[in-house]
């Protein structure tokens, strides 16, 4: 007798993955951008979004080695500062993916916290931070809280 497996990790559509942000959707987003879970290396992944809030098509990516560097966050910023014209792009949505099956880490949230205060300086408006590993897409929240993924 065969038996069906269901997978605990369905993709949602591709068609759905720069339509307008809210916290659940730019999460299904990252994950169907991602395709399946499963990391090598460890990367932040952006985008920019418009004022419609739809993610643009081009991702951006910067290896992430070593402990958070706020020079490197700082500069990041900087540089997207420039771009970030409030007209056609609006904010900016970032994805941390990085190997393992734990759950958000000391790493995460310094990298994020880093993010987060280098986009206030450079007055730039960013969206929820996640972060991606090999088990599951999650928002890294100050606050300690983890909001899962559909996976």
């Amino acid at each position: 007798m065969t038996t069906r497996r269901t997978l605990p990790d369905p993709m949602p559509d591709v068609a759905t993955a720069s339509q307008a942000l809210h916290t659940d959707q730019l999460r299904e987003g990252w994950h169907t951008l991602m395709g399946p879970l499963g990391f090598s290396e460890t990367l932040l992944w952006f985008a920019f979004v418009d004022a419609t809030g739809h993610v643009l098509p081009a991702l951006n990516q910067l290896p992430l080695d070593g402990p958070p560097d706020p020079f490197l966050a700082d500069l990041l910023f900087y540089r997207l500062s420039e771009v970030i014209d409030g007209d056609d792009v609006v904010s900016v949505a970032m994805l941390i993916t990085r190997p393992g099956v734990d759950t958000i880490s000391p790493w995460d949230r310094g990298w994020a916290r880093l993010f987060s205060a280098a986009a206030e300086l450079a007055e730039v408006t960013i969206e929820p931070i996640f972060r991606a590993n090999d088990a599951d897409v999650v928002e890294v929240r100050d606050d300690g809280t983890v909001t899962r993924s559909v996976a």
